[in-house]
């Protein structure tokens, strides 16, 4: 069975997080995220991540305030990370390259680990409050990120090793209201619950002496520091009540403040702090409370933290004196200000701002309450990530870890941006702002590739501008970085209209990356203009010519770049004109982006009617995905790139990103057949990539596939899914939740400046609900079973198109209730609305066929082999034979049944053999090619014709409404279905040949039955299928079907069953979860009679219950193989 991790067939697995699946506190609850027991392990290490908080400026990790004292993982490291960050604080490192290049960056900027200022510790008469102590005991304990609240919260009973008993309640807030962005909060309250304890001491420390993750073998962690590059300046006490200390970067000139002050009431009674210094990095506000034994009375602690860094003026004159004395009287009066703040209306203020922050961000769903609180989850991380100044990004994993060193990748522009742009399209601004704002360094590298004249490139991965890939196949290689950055503005400037950003450095960008693309691109023999030696988003594919995607983005970002000049020089002329002369910008240029947009190279196989996605793509073989264990992905961590490079084998969505993101220059059939061919390809190692498969799947009707891609994406962090939330949540993923739920199954798109919208409902949930904001004005979107309510809330008017062809305006505070396009097409008056019948169902004769075709081959290899002629295999290869052996084997290969009548009638032993293997051959696969050859020419000469009956039976269905669908496995499927009649009539086939192209398994999967459903556009659960064979399928996969029938055709034709093969035959049928087992197909069935049997059939819950109390109690491939019988 292929390894591949098939998520789209809903095959991914969760793994748990710290006590307790799923993350629940007495049952889950959508709003918030909790964990039932202390943590320890990789359990500790993903939930630091998990609860961390921040406000795109601080992040803080979710480690206890105590630290970690558990056990080591199975490395021997300490699975904790006490991380607090500073969005866009870095320092930089020398890269060293074992063979220097041109041209290759000669720094890494790495998002530092700063000032440990969460730690507060505990003494009760002496005793450290430590929960991991083998003879302390833990009680009560639960820790909840609530998503309403923004805080992070801890409650437990501790007993300590000598029996002092007490309650431990922990808050920590980071504010999210811009104005407060430098400021973090933490309550630690101890309430005394024994009357054995004299005094508690509570130490509050910030502590200078913080370094990185070194260097590790996984390249996506870790920093290329050696000990400490943040370095403590000074510190400065201004009195009992407030700390300061003072670090500066080794290398990036950076500096930062860290301010501390701490308050505390014992019995409501204020109690005053001893500040005495740990080491020369460190400050401690130390507090001793004389209990005196007495219990139930409160100690209650409030920390106050701020940071101020220099680098919100970093391009500003300042000496380092100046800087100094900036920040630490910014983060004084910061600090004071915050305290002079009652600490509830603190709390409140982010209430309230969560609050009208999820008013036109959050997506409610009904019927799945795992995917919401994943929903929500995502989106609550998301504001945490997001840098609100202009001047900082969105890191791969936010704020909250060490990953990926807290670059700013291309997840910004094509992951990101879109939910923000839709939701808060002020905090969209601000990131689009920051690729304006970094121009200049854009030119620059485009300058350092050398035989750049003009244009600007943005560097692939980035903290300040500069390009921080070492390695330039999967860094700057992806040049695609600039054509998703147009993209993104185009998107940006459709939905807001923002002309003076547009006026600002929104031109100047899109014309200095186009050209850019004149100078890189060039002109082929045959007129096209190409792009040669990129990468594009697929990183196991690296350093090709022509990659698809990354031609069609150019193509589109030339085009756009001209039109937005050409809207310059009509709208705003002035502007235009000093943009010309700034830049030196001429028509030619205009003219020269026109000419090679319209003829960019967008190359098309004939042959197998797909888009390669590069030059050489296609000649590549593929990756032996069958006999790569689970434990070898990801491939990037278990195989050399050469390896991997040479194989036809993708990382992430590559060609299927261009389908979504240039939807409309691509027809329904189009997408449907490179999602087919590209999709059995494609690892899913990058956790980018199930969003775009769950998009485009939904828009080509594979509603199933793209349900259960959307699942993985949702709870990708949440279940840790690729193993490596530890170091960091997946902010790109996180949007792409978003995506899934608003682009794939609500249909939203936006082409020419038109919104579009055409909603579906899943069939697992009861209905869903959105906001869009678009120019202004915010739009509402029901879901709902039957129909959807459109509602204006907000701004002026909005006109979008509804399914494709329904025109509607609202203006504030008007509804429009319409129709569901039923995609499913629920018909009123049946259960079901499609039949997918087995071929050798509808043509019995088939199974004539395959039974003469092997009684030829034998008895000649026979006369051959043994040198006998007239062996008597005519008459001794019977039909108990074929039925028993050669048909319904269900074993370690194909031809395990051949093997084993072989052996058991002449002792004989074949080799196995290979595919290749031509007719003559003395292998197994010799005799099988052989038999497909004699099969093949049988059915040319004679084709199996369906019979009147079962001709009429396929139009009774038709025009009654069924889709209907054929299954074969027969490499001549098609030829069959055509000569047979019934081609007319059906809307949709699989054959053996697709059977091997797409990797589909055969039994005991129900893969080309599940096939050719989503070509249906519709479901298992609304499906009947008519299987000739179903002996050796996976009972529980069958059950997955509204309704299976079976039709035992016999092999000899016009000679039934008898009543007592036929009884044998039901008993076996419905113990592998058949429901009904019929003798004369076409007669006894019509849609009536078939939908009687649908409303009377035993529910989906109660069909997979009996399979499983079942006396044998196994699974696929387990049950009894078909009864021997006598056919004269």
């Amino acid at each position: 069975m292929s390894r591949r991790r098939n998520w789209g067939a809903g095959e991914f697995g969760t793994t748990s997080t710290a006590a307790g699946e799923p993350k629940a506190c007495e049952g889950l609850s959508t709003w918030h995220v909790c964990e039932n027991a202390v943590p320890s392990g990789l359990d500790n290490h993903v939930n630091e991540a998990l609860f961390a908080l921040g406000n795109g400026f601080i992040g803080v990790r979710g480690t206890f305030e105590e630290g970690y004292a558990g056990p080591l993982n199975s490395k021997g490291e300490v699975p904790s990370e006490q991380g607090i960050f500073i969005n866009g604080f870095y320092d930089e490192h020398v890269i060293k390259y074992p063979e220097v290049g041109y041209g290759q960056p000669e720094k890494d900027s790495v998002m530092l680990n700063v000032t440990n200022s969460k730690i507060i510790k505990m003494t009760v008469d002496g005793e450290p409050f430590d929960m991991y102590h083998a003879e302390a005991k833990v009680e009560q304990y639960y820790r909840q990120l609530n998503l309403k609240e923004g805080t992070l919260t801890r409650e437990l009973v501790w007993t300590s090793p000598k029996g002092k008993k007490l309650k431990l309640e922990t808050l920590r807030m980071v504010p999210l209201d811009e104005n407060r962005k430098n400021v973090y909060v933490q309550e630690y309250v101890v309430t005394p619950l024994s009357e054995n304890i004299d005094s508690i001491v509570i130490q509050s420390e910030m502590n200078g002496k913080v370094t990185n993750k070194p260097q590790s073998k996984d390249p996506r962690v870790g920093a290329g520091f050696t000990g400490q590059v943040l370095k403590m300046k000074r510190r400065a006490a201004q009195d009992p009540k407030y700390s300061f200390i003072e670090s500066r970067t080794t290398c990036s000139n950076l500096s930062l403040m860290c301010g501390m002050a701490n308050t505390m009431t014992y019995d409501d009674k204020v109690v005053e702090p001893d500040c005495s210094e740990i080491d020369e990095q460190a400050i401690r506000h130390e507090f001793t409370i004389p209990v005196h034994k007495k219990k139930d009375a409160k100690i209650v602690l409030r920390k106050y933290v701020v940071y101020v860094s220099t680098q919100c003026f970093r391009d500003e004159e300042k000496s380092e004196g100046d800087c100094s004395e900036y920040v630490e009287k910014t983060a004084s009066k910061v600090l004071k200000q915050t305290m002079s703040v009652d600490f509830s209306k603190l709390l409140d203020e982010q209430k309230v701002f969560l609050a009208n922050y999820y008013e036109t961000a959050t997506i409610d769903i009904k019927g799945d309450d795992m995917l919401q609180q994943g929903l929500r989850f995502n989106i609550f991380h998301l504001l945490q990530a997001v840098g609100r100044d202009g001047i900082t990004n969105v890191g791969a994993k936010g704020i909250s870890g060490e990953g990926y060193n807290g670059h700013y990748f291309w997840d910004t522009e094509i992951y990101i941006l879109p939910f923000f742009l839709y939701s808060r399209p002020d905090i969209a601004r601000n990131l689009v702002q920051f690729r304006v704002g970094t121009l200049d360094k854009a030119r620059q590298r485009a300058q350092e590739l050398g035989g750049i004249k003009k244009g600007a490139l943005y560097p692939w991965r980035t903290i300040h501008g500069d390009e921080c890939s070492a390695y330039f196949p999967a860094g700057t290689a992806q040049l695609h970085i600039n054509a998703d950055i147009a993209w993104a503005f185009k998107q940006y400037m459709e939905a807001t209209d923002d002309t003076e950003l547009l006026i600002h450095g929104g031109a100047e960008m899109i014309l200095e990356m186009a050209r850019f693309w004149l100078e890189y691109g060039n002109w082929s023999p045959a007129g096209h203009f190409q792009i040669n030696c990129v990468t594009g988003p697929d990183e196991y594919t690296c350093l090709v010519n022509n990659n698809y995607y990354t031609n069609i983005m150019v193509q589109d970002a030339l085009s756009y770049a001209v039109d937005i000049a050409y809207q310059l020089r009509y709208e705003h002329g002035a502007a235009y004109e000093q943009l010309c002369s700034k830049i030196s910008l001429d028509e030619s240029e205009l003219n020269e982006m026109k000419k090679a947009a319209d003829k960019m190279y967008l190359p098309y196989d004939k042959y197998i009617g797909v888009h390669p996605q590069d030059d050489s793509f296609l000649q590549k073989k593929p990756w032996d995905f069958e006999n790569t264990p689970a434990d070898k992905y990801p491939l990037l961590m278990n195989f050399h790139y050469l390896v991997i490079y040479k194989f036809k084998v993708l990382k992430q969505a590559d060609l299927v990103l261009a389908l979504l993101l240039q939807s409309d220059k691509f027809t329904e059939n189009e997408k449907k057949v490179n999602f087919d061919y590209y999709e059995p390809l494609t690892t899913h190692d990058s956790s980018l990539s199930t969003a775009v498969y769950s998009v485009v799947a939904a828009e080509i009707g594979y509603y199933q596939k793209a349900y259960n891609y959307f699942k993985c994406t949702a709870r990708m962090d949440l279940d840790n899914i690729h193993n490596n939330s530890q170091h960091g949540i997946h902010t790109a993923c996180m949007a792409g939740t978003w995506m899934c739920v608003v682009r794939g199954f609500a249909g939203f798109s936006v082409y020419n400046n038109v919104v579009h919208l055409n909603p579906y409902l899943p069939q697992e949930w009861k209905g869903y609900s959105f906001k869009l904001t678009y120019k202004g004005a915010v739009l509402k979107v029901e879901v709902n079973s039957k129909t959807v309510v459109y509602t204006c809330v907000n701004g002026g008017r909005i006109n979008f198109v509804h399914g494709n062809t329904q025109k509607i305006y609202l203006k504030k505070g008007r509804s429009k209730e319409v129709l569901l396009k039923d995609k499913f097409e629920d018909l009123t008056t049946l259960n079901f609305d499609s039949v997918v019948i087995d071929l050798d169902a509808a043509i019995p004769t088939i199974q004539q066929c395959h039974f003469e075709s092997w009684r030829e081959v034998l008895t000649t290899f026979f006369e051959q082999k043994l040198d006998i002629k007239n062996c008597g295999l005519n008459s001794g290869f019977t039909v108990n034979d074929y039925l028993k052996d050669l048909r319904n084997q269900i074993a370690s290969h194909r031809f395990a049944g051949l093997e084993t009548f072989l052996k058991k009638t002449t002792g004989l032993d074949i080799p196995v053999g290979s595919s290749h293997d031509l007719p003559g051959y003395d292998t197994l696969w010799a005799l099988g090619n052989k038999k497909t050859e004699v099969f093949r020419k049988m059915i040319e000469e004679n084709p199996p014709q369906a019979s009147l009956e079962m001709l009429q039976l396929f139009k009774t269905l038709k025009n009654e409404g069924m889709k209907l669908g054929l299954v074969t496995y027969s490499k001549s499927g098609e030829s069959l279905i055509q000569n047979s009649g019934l081609k007319r009539y059906v809307d949709a086939y699989v054959t053996g040949t697709e059977m091997g192209a797409l990797g589909l398994r055969g039994k005991p999967h129900m893969d080309m039955y599940e096939r050719v459903v989503e070509q249906l556009f519709t479901d298992a659960s609304r499906c009947v299928v008519i299987i000739n064979d179903p002996i050796g399928f996976d009972p529980v996969k069958i059950a997955r079907f509204k309704y299976s029938i079976s039709f035992p055709s016999p092999i000899v034709e016009k000679q039934p069953w008898t009543a007592e093969e036929l009884a044998v035959i039901e008993q076996d049928h419905h113990r592998i979860g058949i429901q009904k087992v019929v003798k004369d197909l076409p007669s006894c069935l019509n849609v009536d009679v078939m939908d009687e049997w649908v409303t009377n059939s035993e529910p989906y819950e109660d069909r997979i219950a009996r399979i499983y109390e079942d006396g044998s109690k196994k699974r696929a491939g387990s049950f009894q193989r078909m009864p021997s019988f006598t056919v004269s």
